[in-house]
């Protein structure tokens, strides 16, 4: 294809460092399961991100390409073609192809995978593209908690995004996932909310410690608890929730002589006296305000209640409602920096807990 670009000139000595960035190729992509033409593609791409490539340097040819690489002509050429049609790279006729001048303007494209749009995941979402800024294109994609739909849309998504943003809730660190999984470069994929230290390869991951961190959050709170006899966590078969909770839960209860019951979902009768309601969904939250009243309990000195991450109305609703915090927010901020520089560690964010007048 012929593209109206000023021809650059380059020495013997450039084009010989040129040829080194593609001899590298094979060393950072060692036990890459990817297609070629793909880590071929993600290999340019990272240099262009890097500062490695510039535009207006000129790439080898597929013939040289193919022979510093190792790869057939027409991996490379695809290779190439899938470039060209990112606006990363250009061709001019019978000069070569270029690092385009528009190259450092393609957007980063980020694969979003997740159990269900929920309120927390689109706090995420957009903080994440609030801290990463104008360049970046993001698909979400929905598993609706299934394994076979998980590996089903990472296994067809393969190759077509630089990063791959996932949250595996519900989801076994089994072979078969871990298989999948590792077929994604390391320096691409970012697991969030837990990790799988069953992957070979290194990846980045910003994990919870729930448990734990649940149970001494609590316990710091312990004098706003002594005026309740029951502690209710309100689940829905169709939301997620951290087994870890649970325990979290049921061991601070425990240890602290409060009864302790897991409820799906929430019913009129199910609200009364003496009694802390811990909602994951904010339509269990709504119903148990309005169960309270409805039954003539005063929020906060007869039924205590706790919602999971917060939101402005969270604020202002019944004089506040306190909330137990994954922090969704300083998550999606974290994942954008990630990205932006290159990290591949585990990081742990804390949980939060921000008491007000519904306890």
């Amino acid at each position: 294809m012929l593209n109206k670009a000023t021809p650059v000139i380059l020495s013997q000595e450039f084009f010989f460092d040129m040829n080194k960035t593609f001899v590298s190729f094979n060393v950072k992509n060692s036990g890459n399961k990817l297609p070629k033409y793909q880590q071929l593609v993600n290999s340019l791409l990272q240099d262009i991100e890097m500062g490695e490539l510039k535009p207006g340097e000129r790439l080898p040819s597929i013939n040289e390409a193919s022979e510093e690489c190792y790869l057939s002509r027409d991996t490379v050429e695809r290779a190439y073609t899938e470039l060209h049609k990112m606006g990363a790279i250009t061709s001019i006729f019978r000069k070569g192809y270029f690092i385009s001048e528009s190259s450092l303007k393609v957007k980063t494209k980020v694969l979003f995978l997740i159990g269900r749009m929920t309120e927390t995941n689109q706090t995420l979402y957009n903080a994440f593209l609030d801290h990463f800024g104008k360049n970046v294109m993001v698909d979400i994609y929905t598993y609706q908690y299934k394994p076979r739909e998980f590996k089903e849309i990472i296994g067809q998504q393969l190759g077509n995004y630089h990063y791959y943003l996932i949250q595996p809730h519900l989801i076994d660190e089994d072979e078969e996932t871990v298989k999948i999984l590792q077929k994604i470069a390391g320096d691409r994929l970012i697991l969030l909310d837990q990790n799988f230290n069953s992957i070979s390869h290194a990846h980045a991951s910003i994990v919870t410690q729930p448990k734990e961190q649940l149970i001494a959050l609590l316990e710091n709170q312990l004098n706003l608890f002594n005026k309740y006899h029951s502690f209710n966590l309100v689940v829905s078969e169709e939301d997620y929730f951290d087994p870890a909770l649970i325990n979290g839960c049921s061991e601070f209860c425990e240890t602290h002589g409060l009864d302790f019951q897991v409820l799906d979902g929430l019913e009129t009768e199910d609200v009364r006296a003496g009694v802390i309601y811990f909602t994951l969904d904010d339509q269990d939250l709504v119903r148990a305000i309005k169960y309270a009243e409805a039954n003539k309990l005063v929020i906060g000195q007869q039924v205590g209640l706790i919602a999971f991450n917060d939101s402005h109305f969270k604020e202002i609703l019944v004089g506040g409602i306190s909330v137990l915090s994954n922090q969704p927010i300083r998550m999606g901020e974290m994942a954008a920096q990630l990205i932006n520089e290159n990290d591949k560690g585990s990081h742990e964010l804390a949980l939060q807990f921000i008491p007000r007048k519904s306890l």
